[in-house]
């Protein structure tokens, strides 16, 4: 089982929308984290309508970790209310949250409430790279949402332990040549140098309506692009905003990351597979 974190590092390339759609039809049980710290929680106003009353999130983590409560155990038990079970909600059928495959178990941290409560948590950071991988060797997968990354950031330890770091971008010149300045930072050229590190780094893009560059520029100017989603609004707001999707099977968006899901999936294993050998 994997631990994948998805981030940004220019533009807005909808990092948590990519997450949540990938983990709506993720082939194996999925835990999502919302680790934003540049934003309050978008998965409780957009992907679950505001229909809940759930204090689930960031929040409960960290205050969690500061009593030693924190465990995987812990982190999916509805008695200690850290994560939304999505597969055990009620349908609501006015304002519905997307619909999940038959079986399918997947849970959901929701991000800070406050900006206020980032604050302080550093011990969390430190912490969760263990705890998500005790869960992902219990049998369920997580995917990490980084949202935007900074120069040295906190949450670089989940970077670092991550089975595979996701960088989205738009197929742009302009993210191109950011990404390509970014990556000759320190921070992130040391992570990138080594034998078997860069292999633990791809790339997904989003398709520009305006002058996109080639898929092949990425591959040879930053990392190895493992998909690219289509400029499609309406297909992602179904997992940004909750929006209804009557006919699923014509949604790009969502037929554009049920594609990619192998390769993301192969590949977040082989570096799991390198990490341990």
């Amino acid at each position: 089982m994997s631990v994948i974190a998805f981030a940004s590092f220019a533009g807005s390339p909808g990092v948590s929308t990519a997450v949540l759609a990938a983990a709506v039809h993720w082939p194996r049980p999925v835990l999502v984290l919302e680790a934003d710290i540049a934003n309050v929680s978008s998965a409780m106003p957009g992907f679950f309508r505001a229909n809940l009353t759930s204090d689930a999130g960031m929040h409960k983590l960290a205050y969690a970790q500061t009593r030693g409560l924190l465990n995987a155990t812990n982190l999916i038990d509805p008695e200690f209310k850290l994560a939304i079970a999505v597969h055990e909600l009620p349908t609501v059928t006015d304002v519905p949250i997307p619909a999940l495959p038959d079986g399918h178990r997947m849970w959901v941290v929701p991000g800070f409430l406050g900006l206020q409560s980032v604050d302080g948590t550093q011990a969390l950071w430190r912490r969760l790279p263990g705890l998500l991988s005790t869960l992902s060797e219990s049998g369920i997968d997580v995917l990490v949402d980084l949202g935007r990354v900074g120069r040295d950031d906190v949450r670089s330890a989940i970077i670092d332990a991550a089975d595979q770091l996701v960088v989205m971008a738009n197929s742009t010149m302009v993210d191109l040549n950011r990404l390509h300045k970014r990556f000759q930072l320190p921070d992130m050229s040391v992570r990138t140098e080594g034998v078997g590190r860069a292999e633990r780094m791809s790339l997904i893009l989003v398709k520009s309506r305006h002058e996109p560059l080639a898929k092949r520029d990425f591959d040879k100017h930053i990392l190895p692009v493992l998909a690219e989603l289509p400029f499609d609004p309406d297909g992602a707001a179904v997992f940004s905003l909750g929006r209804q999707d009557p006919k699923p099977e014509r949604n790009e968006y969502r037929q554009a990351i049920r594609r990619s899901l192998p390769a993301l999936v192969n590949r977040s294993a082989q570096s799991a597979e390198r990490m341990v050998g």
